[in-house]
């Protein structure tokens, strides 16, 4: 790929369109030529008038004498042998023109013919076409020229411009405006007999608004140039990025046997950088310098008087439970103590609360529930969604709403209400949620409606609604699996307490470089981030990682202070995997837990954006006219996009896809391409495909789907831990990471 800054001064004469007219006011003086030539008077003719006109018929005389013998030679020589099938190369007649931008002269080629059956197929190009085809014709070769803006201000408009322009001697690259920049790459375009040949191209870019949108399809004819061209206006500051794809379209013609087949021949990311006034348009960016010449004083004076009177920030609040207030769960809902005094706590201006439903948060061991608060006089409030877990993840979920969602999705995401609420001496938290709902239409969990129906329109739905302003918010990140990836997999060691003092387990270490085996004795040191477990018995610890590693991850068997502690290795990474998949027959796959330290010491170029962090299906709630919202941003982070959409497969494949099919007729399914788009359009399958089809809208480069089944594998492996999942659930989603990793 070439890539050129042009200027002013860069730039070829003319504009695009005089050079497309140059060439084409060639193209009809060459056919002029041609036909003068043949009409034209013998050389003689063209001598000047002082040669006299007895010279001038002597030349005549000469010249009808040549071409006599010419003919009687051609007919002897086509009389002596018998006439030959002109192959491809000779039945092309090259004609000659000048490139109006050069002044080179180069050949021009007619059309070209079709070739017969037992004509030799050309040899074969990078983009050589798909087998199935039967008459290839000879390839043709062309430059892809990319033309777009480096830099725009916000508010302003620019052009993309995408050509496929047929190559010859004098190519120059040009481009449209000053201060763009383009980029050229050779192509080579195969041609099969038969066969309708298009391409189809599509720009796509979160930051900006477009026009046209979607695939614009063009035909493809020989000798003739081919161009698309795209408005954008970036709607947000910073760098942004673009995305180009151009795709080979091969449609059988009537009467030819054969199917439409794709494939990519160009495929391109541009970054762009936006440039504003603190996030202000240019016109925007005026009026308010001038606003603030006049205002600048008030406003001073009002914000010293706002921080010296302004409250602090919104934080957990202890809080006294209201014991008059009446708890009514559904039947077969039952509240520990704890849970029913934060209730009472949380709705303690209320008289009665009613419980209609309980959605599975998750694997963090919180509770979720939907809830009527009633008035004491007897009214009834909006229903609403309550979730009650850790002190630590309660937080940890506020705060990351307050920064990652508040100001960023769309109005339909549950907002939550107000700071979590706590009663002295519990270690658990509640929130309360906004929730969204239709009188007498109680909307469902994600995994209750795809088991209802499997509808890969709700899946669209939802990349459509929080998309834009998540995953393809993203920019470029390259990074080792590890650092996304390690934090799904079970914990890198379980401790017990102990006596006595043994290695010492630094929390500053790479865990990559620990080589300890169950029964040694250590001692914890620099571990400072510890959470209770669901269990309420043990505390998982978190050390600090160095750069670019992941961090090391310890369960505590106990709620001591870990710090100088020493304990005795009761399981590590690899036993416990080995204990989750005991039991769980391969079927003729390769193991893929020897493959896991490899992978996640892989390195990736994949992008980074905000992502959800616990995409489970119970995460996802379908309300009234199939409209989806989230709910749980407990780990909602700045992330690999990929990641979100790897842990909602690997949630399909266990609850939806589980229910269904037999281990054996997974594994047929997989190796009938189940994962590649190829299986039978069974509902599960339209769910995987639909699913892939968004994931690869995240992918760093579209043509290289491997970045999201390294995620994917990652990820089955690591669901593997969660105490929920049955036999089966966890033989799938084996067998999953199985398929994949033997092609990574």
């Amino acid at each position: 790929m070439l890539r050129i800054s042009t200027t002013p001064k860069d730039l070829e004469p003319g504009t695009r369109k005089e050079r497309l007219d140059q060439r084409e006011n060639a193209q009809a003086q060459m056919t002029r030529n041609t036909r003068s030539a043949r009409e034209a008077p013998s050389p003689a003719s063209a001598w000047p008038l002082s040669h006299g006109r007895a010279g001038m018929a002597r030349l005549g005389g000469l010249a009808a004498l040549f071409a006599l013998a010419a003919i009687l030679l051609a007919s002897c020589k086509q009389a002596a042998q018998p006439p030959a099938v002109e192959s491809p190369a000779t039945q092309v007649e090259a004609q000659a023109t000048i490139i109006p931008e050069t002044g080179v002269e180069t050949a021009v080629p007619a059309p070209l013919p079709t070739l017969a059956p037992s004509t030799p197929a050309p040899a074969a190009s990078p983009t050589a076409p798909p087998a199935f085809f039967a008459t290839p014709l000879p390839a043709e070769g062309r430059m892809v020229e990319l033309e777009y803006p480096p830099g725009m201000r916000l508010g302003d408009s620019d052009v993309v411009r995408l050509s496929l322009v047929p190559s010859a001697e004098g190519y120059q690259v040009t481009a449209d405006f000053p201060n763009h920049d383009v980029e050229i790459q050779p192509l080579t375009i195969p041609r099969q007999a038969g066969y309708d040949l298009s391409a189809v191209a599509r720009l796509d870019g979160v930051g900006f608004r477009l026009s046209p949108e979607g695939e614009q399809v063009r035909a493809l004819p020989y000798g003739e140039i081919v161009s698309w061209n795209w408005t954008l206006s970036p709607q947000a500051p910073g760098q942004q990025r673009l995305s180009v794809v151009l795709l080979l379209r091969w449609t059988p013609l009537p009467g030819t046997p054969g199917i439409q087949h794709d494939t990519v021949a160009f495929s391109q990311s541009m970054d762009v950088q936006v440039s504003s006034f603190f996030g202000l348009s240019r016109a925007q960016a005026m009026t308010s310098g001038v606003m603030g010449l006049f205002l600048g004083g008030s406003l001073a004076l009002f914000g010293m008087v706002t921080l010296t009177t302004r409250p602090g920030r919104s934080v957990m609040q202890t809080l006294l439970p209201n014991p008059a207030l009446a708890l009514e769960p559904r039947p077969g809902l039952t509240l520990t103590p704890s849970e029913a005094g934060l209730l009472r706590t949380l709705f303690r201006r209320y008289a009665r609360l009613a419980l209609e439903n309980e959605f599975l948060s998750g694997y963090s061991g919180a509770r979720t529930f939907l809830a009527l608060p009633v008035r004491p006089d007897g009214r009834a409030d909006a229903y609403t969604i309550v979730k009650i877990g850790q002190q630590d993840s309660i937080q940890r979920e506020f705060d990351n709403y307050e920064a990652f969602v508040k100001d960023t999705l769309p109005p339909i995401t549950a907002r939550i209400q107000h700071a979590p609420v706590t009663v002295r001496g519990s270690q658990q938290a509640a929130l309360q949620y906004t929730f969204i709902a239709q009188p007498g239409h109680m909307p469902m969990s994600l995994r209750q409606a795809l088991l209802s129906d499997p509808n890969p329109a709700l899946l669209e739905k939802l990349f459509a609604t929080f998309g834009p302003n998540w995953w393809m918010q993203r920019r470029a990140h390259t990074f080792r699996l590890a650092e996304e990836y390690d934090r799904v997999l079970p914990t890198h060691y379980v401790l017990e307490p102990a006596r006595g003092r043994g290695t010492i387990l630094d929390g500053r270490s790479d865990p990559a470089g620990l080589d300890l085996s169950v029964g040694e004795l250590v001692t914890l040191r620099n571990l400072p981030y510890a959470e209770r477990r669901a269990d309420g018995q043990s505390l998982s610890l978190r050390g600090r990682p160095p750069s670019g590693a992941p961090p090391l991850r310890v369960r505590w068997l106990s709620l001591d202070n870990p710090e100088g502690a020493s304990g005795r290795i009761t399981a590590t990474r690899p036993t416990l995997l080995a204990d989750f998949c005991a039991g769980l027959g391969l079927l003729g796959l390769p193991d893929p837990l020897s493959r896991l330290p490899g992978l996640l010491n892989e390195r990736i170029s994949g992008n980074l954006s905000t992502i959800h962090g616990d995409l489970n299906l119970e995460n996802v709630l379908v309300g009234p006219g199939d409209f989806v919202w989230l709910i749980d941003f407990a780990l909602t982070r700045d992330g690999h996009p990929l990641f979100d959409f790897a842990h909602l497969e690997a949630e399909i494949i266990a609850h939806v896809v589980t229910p269904q099919v037999s281990p054996q007729s997974y594994v047929q399914a997989l190796h009938a391409g189940l994962l590649e788009g190829q299986s039978p359009a069974e509902g599960y399958a339209a769910l995987i495909a639909a699913l892939h089809g968004i994931a690869g809208r995240c992918l760093f480069n579209p043509a290289q789907p491997r970045e999201y089944a390294l995620a994917l594998a990652l990820t089955c492996l690591g669901a593997l831990k969660f105490v929920n999942l049955g036999p089966d659930q966890k033989h799938l989603l084996y067998l999953t990471a199985a398929y994949l990793c033997q092609g990574l």
